[in-house]
């Protein structure tokens, strides 16, 4: 069957797609300085000011309450293409995220920001196989976990599933107990962050390293300050985030090869699917941290002007109303009945792996990390 272009399918995208901007203009325009104007417990902006209630937060809350209260659980056929563009909302961002950033800026911050990273990726991939064996979890279960708790979630989840025959229930506990840490991480953290003093780039570092899915990264870095500029925590958080998402092909990798192992071939029949780096490589790479990479190049050319021209405002704008509509849709991809399903060893191997890394995280942060770098 030819698959349909995207004009053909923009009958079908559209009502979910305009359903996720109206709300975010409602949102944005009305809620959001409602709840920054309102008087609670005598204070003016008490909400705001105290629960982080932004316009991020919100647009995660509004989507869940569609999904899981408007919706009853599942999204409608007429809103469901629309929703399906969450993730080139999000991936949309991030690549234009890369003009805050200069090729001088990421080689001095991106120096011992790999290191770190890489170590918690690494580290984390082998915490979990060593859980997972203890509690006597089948390879496929170990193999989903290692990825999703190591790299970022549920993207790399979905890459490492093929090469070690996991089970669809499987990928979808996994996913259901990422999601389910990650949501209690996303509240929390801002709040942690304030009462620690943690600057915006200690706050940006601890949080791309121990929350466990991209999207919530993006998410609690703009809860605890919604300004998108350099120097900000999300202009951290999403540096350290890329590190551990190009890392994905390598975890991949590195995965399928243990489960390809003498040992899994006995346990499996040999029915893994092995592949080459290379190939691996070739089919799992991040597209997306090319146009990330493309536009921080123009950024070192000069291209979008001085640090407060009309033409960087206008980019910072067009990416908090882009975010926030893609992560309207992410809200609306967290189901609570896939969460509250989630257990057994999936469970236990997530919030073992998941609270270790997110509390690890934070103390060498805040014992290493200085308060403030110059971008």
């Amino acid at each position: 069957m030819e698959e349909k272009s995207l004009i053909q399918k923009l009958p079908r995208i559209l009502p979910g797609l305009l359903f996720m901007v109206g709300s975010v203009i409602l949102l944005r325009l009305y809620v959001e300085p409602w709840i920054k104007d309102i008087t609670v417990f005598g204070t003016k902006g008490w909400l705001a000011r105290e629960l982080n209630l932004n316009y991020i937060l919100l647009s995660i809350i509004l989507g869940m309450l569609y999904r899981n209260v408007l919706f009853g659980g599942k999204i409608p056929a007429w809103a469901e293409e629309g929703f399906r563009t969450t993730r080139l909302f999000i991936k949309g961002g991030v690549i234009m995220l890369g003009c805050l950033y200069t090729v001088m800026s990421l080689a001095k911050v991106g120096g011992w920001a790999i290191v770190l990273i890489l170590t918690f990726v690494f580290g984390t991939v082998l915490f979990v196989m060593w859980v997972g064996r203890m509690l006597g979890a089948d390879r496929s279960t170990i193999g989903t976990m290692g990825a999703a708790c190591g790299v970022c979630g549920v993207s790399a989840c979905i890459a490492t599933a093929p090469g070690v025959k996991a089970k669809a229930t499987e990928v979808a506990m996994a996913i259901a107990t990422i999601l389910g840490f990650g949501l209690m991480t996303m509240f929390i953290s801002p709040f942690i962050g304030k009462a620690l003093g943690l600057s915006d780039l200690q706050y940006g570092a601890w949080v791309g390293t121990g929350i466990l899915n991209s999207g919530q990264v993006l998410a609690t870095c703009l809860a605890f300050n919604p300004t998108i500029a350099k120097g900000t925590a999300v202009y951290y958080g999403e540096l350290w985030n890329l590190v551990r998402v190009i890392s994905i092909p390598f975890v991949v990798f590195i995965i399928t090869a243990w489960y390809y192992s003498k040992e899994a071939k006995e346990e499996q029949g040999g029915q893994a699917q092995k592949q080459s780096f290379g190939q691996i490589l070739k089919e799992k790479f991040p597209m997306f941290v090319l146009g990330f990479m493309a536009m921080t190049i123009l950024s070192t050319l000069g291209l979008f002007g001085p640090e407060k021209s009309e033409t960087n405002h206008l980019l910072r704008e067009a990416m908090q109303w882009i975010f926030a509509i893609g992560l309207i849709g992410q809200g609306a991809y967290i189901d609570f009945r896939e969460i509250k399903q989630a257990g057994g060893k999936p469970l236990k191997i997530g919030l073992a792996a998941g609270a270790t890394k997110y509390v690890l995280a934070l103390i060498i942060i805040k014992l290493f990390v200085p308060s403030d770098y110059d971008v």
